[in-house]
């Protein structure tokens, strides 16, 4: 493949990014939580459920490996999977309406299995997308290309999350919290947005396989990653922490909704805030793992999340504004690195030959933890719910208590990535050291403004017409959330209630 090629694969693959991302902002998330709770009753264990569905899944990879080893069409896979993963949001949208009154009582089961469906079909596509990407995409820009990706990605992710949690609101004013049509717009919107994204999916080019075709079950090719050592203590890494954070991870939503009352208009202003400090943090990150390498970049994010559910526990009625908005922007940002090295060290570890197989038993495994956590903290907290005792006057609760559990679990775990090989890997220090500098206004975040302008021109005809509008689009978000930054500074109630009078309809 040439290189003109494939940097215009690379820009197509940057645009179904952002519109993916705009599906999962809108179609999924909190809205699907908040529909799930205001409009069909969900209980914890309901919403810790909907949170496993999508990593249970992880489980099919497997199958889906198999189905790319043995015929090598990732591109094909991946299209088929990812359209019947969407296609599949028809059925929650239609849930509201006389087609399912027969089901009225069982409609959270039905969103609950088409979930389950659709994570399966998205599970597949998941799979052969990172083998058809890991091809395309040249090591020595992996960290940068895939930080820029999800930068811009989460660029559009943040500007509807913004405008639907205003819409929301507006919609709940007008009517009520009970009607679940303003959820079936946003759900409308965001399918809408991901069927546009497989069309720029089919446009990316399969690079041609250089291997042979498996014309039968190879099971040496299998057992290949339960030999490998340095893989193996990865994936127990990345499967411990993954159940640290998801036992907890679904219920900062319901904190949020049930007992600090927080309304969708700030919880998507805090949401606002996350994706800014992802979107900055991403254009750092990924030179960092290139140079300094991803084991010491998980580690200096795993060490900060870990204060993350501390920080939620500070958060009380009428007065969680600043703790609530300080979790927000240190997972956004730290989440980011950890997220794009674990990524990036996955492909980097696994071998060429038979990467899918690598690929889909390090999501089969880490998928099983991640599903068991949040089942397990749903049913935690039910058998919590009449938990409640004051320490030194301060309140404690059934999730506070799930709280503490996820940080406790998620600090034990840095004992395994110590142990991970990487070769060429620096010290955590080196890491702290180099983002001090990038995180200086004269040197690394000024850049991060230029980055979208510059890939536009990379691209040709329309699709330089599709790069300056997200261009545009991205910088305008990001000078309207710098403002509410500037005016935002001491982090409290007042500048926050000023950003929500603003964005008030009259």
């Amino acid at each position: 493949m040439d290189e003109n090629t494939r940097n215009k694969a690379l820009a197509y693959s940057t645009i179904d990014g952002a519109l993916s991302a705009v599906m999962g902002s809108l179609a999924g998330g909190m809205f699907l939580m908040g529909y799930a709770i205001k409009i069909l009753k969900a209980d914890p264990a309901q919403i810790g459920m909907l949170a496993a569905l999508p990593m249970l899944a992880n489980l099919v990879q497997i199958f889906g490996s198999i189905i790319i080893e043995k015929t090598g069409k990732k591109k094909a896979l991946c299209f088929l999977s990812v359209f019947m993963s969407r296609i599949l949001w028809v059925l929650i949208i239609l849930l509201p309406f006389a087609i399912f009154a027969p089901l009225a009582d069982m409609r959270i089961w039905v969103l609950v299995a088409v979930i389950g469906a659709s994570s399966v079909f998205g599970s597949i596509g998941g799979v052969s997308w990172l083998a058809w990407m890991s091809d395309l995409v040249p090591d020595n820009i992996r960290g940068s290309y895939f930080g820029k990706r999800n930068m811009i990605a989460s660029a559009a992710g943040m500007v509807v999350i913004l405008l639907g949690g205003r819409f929301i609101t507006m919609w709940e004013k007008k009517f009520s919290e009970s009607d679940p049509y303003g959820f079936i717009i946003l759900f409308v919107a965001g399918l809408i947005s991901g069927l546009l994204a497989v069309a720029f999916l089919l446009r990316i080019p399969e690079p041609e396989r250089t291997g042979e075709k498996t014309s039968a079950f190879d099971l040496k090719i299998f057992l290949r990653p339960l030999r490998d050592s340095n893989f193996l203590t990865l994936t127990l890494f990345v499967s411990a922490w993954i159940f640290g954070v998801q036992i907890a991870a679904p219920f900062y939503g319901v904190y949020m909704i049930d007992i600090l009352k927080v309304d969708f208009s700030s919880i998507t202003i805090f949401g606002t805030f996350a994706t800014f400090a992802t979107l900055l943090m991403m254009k750092i990150w990924g030179p960092i793992s290139d140079k300094l390498g991803n084991k010491p970049v998980i580690i200096v994010s795993g060490l900060v999340l870990v204060a993350v559910p501390f920080v939620w526990i500070l958060a009380v009625p009428g007065a969680y504004y600043v703790p609530v908005m300080l979790a927000h922007m240190l997972t956004g940002a730290f989440m980011a690195g950890a997220g794009l090295s674990q990524f990036n060290i996955l492909i980097k570890l696994s071998p060429r030959e038979g990467r899918s197989v690598y690929l889909a038993l390090f999501s089969a495994i880490t998928g099983i933890f991640g599903a068991v956590s949040p089942v397990l903290g749903g049913a935690l907290s039910n058998m919590m719910k009449n938990v409640s005792f004051s320490v030194s006057g301060y309140s404690v609760s059934n999730l506070h208590i799930i709280f503490l559990i996820s940080a406790g679990i998620q600090a034990a775990t840095m004992v395994f990535i110590l142990k991970v090989h990487e070769q060429g890997a620096a010290t955590p220090v080196a890491v702290v050291l180099q983002l001090g500098n990038d995180l200086n206004p004269q040197t690394g975040v000024s850049g991060a403004a230029d980055f979208v302008m510059i890939e536009a021109k990379k691209a040709d005809n329309i699709l330089k017409k599709i790069d300056k509008y997200t261009d545009d689009l991205a910088g305008k978000s990001e000078d309207a959330v710098e403002k509410i930054i500037n005016k935002g500074e001491d982090m409290i109630k007042k500048p926050l209630n000023r950003i929500k009078d603003i964005l008030k309809d009259d």
